[in-house]
């Protein structure tokens, strides 16, 4: 086994100064491939080598950034067996998100991985979340694809989802999606949530010319969160100059204030009403922890629904946003992207 680490910054690569305030370090990266290096004959892995192409905070990323990330696996595909990327965890979702969606039929595993605390920090995590990360490829040299290898947690790339910016169980899975495995002094994997996961990736791609690349995505998106007395002239007029798609974290299982479609008061009937005249695609998420935005409890979910907003299910936020940026990034004409947002491309719906 040949692995390439990918770094692209993130606390992972960082150090502290004098106020305790972490920096961007690219000798602590180059680190981490020494430290990594006296292990791999233990684990039967050939050659671990490094290429850094981002030294980032995870904030500052941008939607440029995934495709450097897509491209450099892409080009470097024929070359290693299997990738480990290091990446700030603060939007650690998103990223994975889009490389989930970027690189269809991947048939290498792409493991994804950070820090809580700096590599020089005492107590760090750095060495711990890189050791599993090899473990999990020794061991499992069939899970192929994006997932996440974090402290005691195994995730398929479109639904990680930062839970704690203080423990170093960062990503802890909901109790509505149990995760690819859970890690320990061993590694308990769960066989039905990986065959779920691979099922999305076939036919496998053994090299770079059989990938399914579709390395684009719109920015030209919003995510709002709905309060009560959200007005909708601002959804209108963000549509008026230039946004081409909206996700709405709304209320309990996706339930926003459109109330019937006789109100007189002012809701947001008009916007969503504007938005499937215009065929600009809205998709509601929820704003409850580990809910399922399913539009069918209630009668505004349903007048919602009529008036064209499309329900995300148990899609997370971080999943929604990316996925929608990429199906309008494709070409797709309005009814076919409503039809994908409610179809699982990648594991990132599972309670339709």
């Amino acid at each position: 086994m040949k692995i390439l680490i990918i770094t692209t910054g993130g606390t992972i690569g960082m150090d502290q100064d004098s106020d305790g305030v972490n920096v961007a370090d690219t000798n602590k990266t180059d680190n981490l491939i020494r430290i990594l290096n006296y292990k791999k004959e233990r684990l039967g892995i050939a050659e671990i080598v490094s290429k850094s192409i981002l030294n980032k905070d995870s904030t500052n990323i941008v939607m440029d950034d995934w495709k450097i990330i897509v491209q450099t696996i892409v080009d470097s595909y024929d070359d290693h067996d299997a990738f480990i990327i290091t990446h700030g965890t603060d939007t650690m979702g998103y990223t994975m998100s889009a490389v989930s969606f970027a690189l269809g039929n991947l048939g290498k595993p792409v493991c994804f991985t950070g820090a809580q605390a700096p590599i020089g920090v005492i107590g760090t995590d750095t060495i711990i979340n890189l050791d599993n990360c090899l473990r999990v490829l020794a061991e499992r040299k069939d899970l192929v694809g994006v997932f996440l290898v974090f402290g005691t947690q195994i995730v398929t790339g479109t639904k990680v989802k930062k839970q704690t910016e203080l423990d170093y169980d960062a990503f802890k899975c909901s109790r509505r999606f149990r995760g690819l495995g859970v890690i320990g002094n061993q590694i308990i994997y769960n066989e039905h949530e990986i065959a779920l996961h691979l099922s999305f990736l076939k036919p496998y791609a053994k090299k770079a010319a059989q990938l399914d690349v579709k390395n684009a995505f719109e920015p030209n998106i919003i995510a709002l969160s709905e309060f009560p007395s959200l007005n909708p002239d601002i959804i209108i007029n963000l549509a008026d100059i230039g946004v081409k798609g909206f996700v709405i974290r709304s209320y309990g299982d996706g339930n926003p204030n459109v109330a019937s479609l006789n109100a007189t008061y002012n809701c947001l009937r008009s916007a969503f009403d504007f938005l499937r005249k215009k065929k600009i695609p809205i998709i509601v998420t929820t704003q409850t922890p580990g809910g399922v935005a399913s539009m069918t409890q209630y009668q505004p979910a349903i007048y919602a629904r009529e008036l064209g907003a499309i329900p995300g299910n148990d899609i997370s936020i971080e999943a929604a946003t990316v996925k929608l940026s990429w199906l309008l990034a494709q070409g797709f004409t309005y009814e076919k992207i409503c039809e994908l947002l409610v179809t699982s491309i990648r594991g990132e719906i599972q309670k339709c």
